[in-house]
């Protein structure tokens, strides 16, 4: 593309070779300003206008409500979550102070289903019944502390929710501290007093990532969580029966269902989708195994009532986008998930995730505050590594690693994955975490997205100065010797206040100089013949040049 743009602009002054080597040095000079706008301009995972979303400027594409969002439907349906994945419209924004939890641990608690029906899991008819809300609602702080017990790990963050037609605020699981013109409903949900139609709620927020809640189970909500529709899903039955009777403790119960899902080769697949019937779930845990989150909690949901520990499924969000090495996290509809909560004696609801037993969480390095990143670094530092031990093999042994020559083999090609083994991760999957890995590599274990922005300044700079440093060496160094030695004495005439007009020519100028230092005008007329015989007489030999050279030199120094 640049040798055909030099091409299209040149017309016919170049040829092939000229063209191409022009594009080649260009591309040359490019190489280096790239690799280093690469590695240190902030990554942003997502769009660039989630930035402008994060801090608050007025987008207001960006405001837009969509139809049937998840969280707000009154019922939902197998598929209904992988539905929402692939709409990529925003929910809310969260700025947390200080360090930005796991992502695995972010769960924006949404709409909480009870009733299933064999094919889908629905809301009351009145859920949104603002006075029966309030009337459940937890008011008093008394009442708050004696539903939320064990509390742990508080983070505290702002919430910005995107307009969404509905009263759910998205609160992160557990909310603790309710804001102006908001309440927490008896299930822990954060609700807006009114509807969330053309308004951008800004709240203040207090939540605790570990926790119990619940002080007692009343018997509507025992009934509620034991209930099974009639003619449903009668191997998922079974298997709770079974699971009752054979373990007596909840506890027990609860390991060995998440363990049937860890060892039974279930793979999580959101786009996989099983026919609505009231079977469902028993297609999808005994015969399928496959299917989303909503597949996963409803299925386990319906295992844990069968087993008889009250259940319930809770819909909302996981997770998010952290945007560019800020505090900030965006929630997506794509984020959409469901979990399951079951009721265990003494302790209230507990929080359970069935996909993490199919589809562990990705491990990543914990997030550590500023002052105790350097003493980790450096306890990392001073501890020693151990060796493999070398054990002498037995002579009846082999080494299994290396297979044995074939000598028939044929020729094969290279692999190309070990030829670009760096090019995953260095080009393709350099994320925000890679680039902080660079970071602390660098000696900046302690870096932000200012640092890496003042680093690509510095950087841009460094190269401009080297350019034009190169520049300037590669033009003095191309520049006609005959008119270097000319300025070089006519800026030491400068010098003495003798400075030659524009519109001198050499032989003017000289004899304005004898004029008015006559003691130099022997030397300051044979260095200007000297110039003029080159420059206009035609007499370029190298004696001339060099001769030209020296007197001006010599001159230069008798001054």
């Amino acid at each position: 593309l640049t040798a055909a743009l030099i091409a299209i602009n040149g017309g016919d002054q170049g040829s092939r070779f000229f063209i191409f080597r022009r594009a080649g040095s260009l591309f040359l000079l490019g190489l280096p300003l790239m690799a280093l706008l690469f590695l240190t301009f902030p990554r942003i995972p997502g769009p660039l206008w989630d930035i402008g979303l994060a801090f608050g400027l007025p987008v207001k594409a960006m405001m837009e409500r969509g139809k049937g969002e998840f969280g707000k439907s009154k019922v939902l349906q197998p598929g209904g979550i992988h539905r929402a994945n692939q709409d990529n419209g925003n929910v809310l924004v969260a700025e947390f102070q200080g360090a930005v939890p796991y992502k695995s641990r972010l769960y924006w608690r949404g709409p909480v289903f009870w009733d299933y029906d064999g094919v889908n899991w629905k809301l009351p008819e009145n859920w949104d019944n603002r006075s029966q809300l309030l009337k459940k609602a937890i008011r008093s702080r008394d009442r708050l502390n004696r539903e939320l017990r064990n509390k742990r790990e508080p983070v505290r963050y702002s919430l910005r929710v995107m307009p969404n037609g509905g009263r759910w605020l998205y609160g992160l699981d557990a909310p603790a501290a309710p804001a102006p013109e908001v309440f927490i409903s008896d299930e822990f949900q954060l609700l807006s007093i009114r509807k969330i139609d053309d308004f951008e709620p800004k709240l203040e927020m207090l939540s605790y990532l570990d926790f119990t809640i619940g002080a007692e189970l009343t018997e509507v909500q025992r009934t509620k969580g034991l209930s099974w529709p009639e003619n449903s899903n009668p191997r998922l039955l079974a298997l709770g029966n079974e699971l009752r009777e054979k373990y007596q403790q909840p506890e027990e119960i609860l390991h060995q269902g998440l363990k049937i899902l860890a060892s039974g080769n279930y793979q999580f697949d959101a786009a996989h989708h099983i026919a609505s019937e009231s079977d469902g779930l028993d297609r999808f845990f005994f015969d399928d195994k496959r299917g989303g989150a909503e597949y996963l909690a409803g299925s386990f949901t319906m295992l844990m009532r069968a087993a008889g520990i009250p259940s319930r499924l809770v819909g909302g969000f996981r997770g998010g986008t952290i945007v560019a090495l800020t505090n900030f996290v965006i929630v997506k509809q794509g984020d959409a998930h469901a979990w399951v909560e079951v009721w265990l004696d003494g302790k209230g609801w507990t929080r359970v995730e069935p996909k993490d037993a199919v589809l562990p969480p990705e491990k990543r390095k914990a997030e550590k505050p500023k002052e105790q990143k350097s003493q980790l670094a450096i306890s990392a530092k001073k501890a020693p590594i151990k060796q493999p031990e070398n054990k002498p093999k037995k002579s009846n042994e082999t080494d299994a690693s290396k297979p044995e020559p074939d000598e028939a083999s044929p020729w094969e090609l290279p692999d190309l994955s070990t030829l670009f083994g760096g090019m995953q991760k260095w080009l393709i999957d350099y994320d925000p975490d890679r680039q902080m890995e660079l970071l602390e590599g660098m000696g900046a274990e302690d870096g932000d997205w200012l640092d890496l922005l003042v680093g690509a300044v510095a950087g841009v700079l460094l190269l401009l100065g080297l350019y034009l440093t190169a520049a300037w060496w590669q033009q003095q160094k191309s520049s006609d010797p005959v008119s270097r030695s000319w300025r070089l004495f006519c800026a030491r005439m400068g010098k003495l206040g003798l400075e030659r007009h524009a519109h001198e020519c050499p032989r003017d100028y000289s004899l304005r100089l004898r004029r008015d230092y006559p003691e130099y005008a022997a030397a300051v007329g044979d260095i200007t013949e000297r110039y003029i015989s080159i420059r206009y007489g035609g007499d370029t030999s190298d004696q001339a040049v060099s001769l030209l050279q020296r007197q001006v030199k010599r001159f230069i120094s008798m001054l």
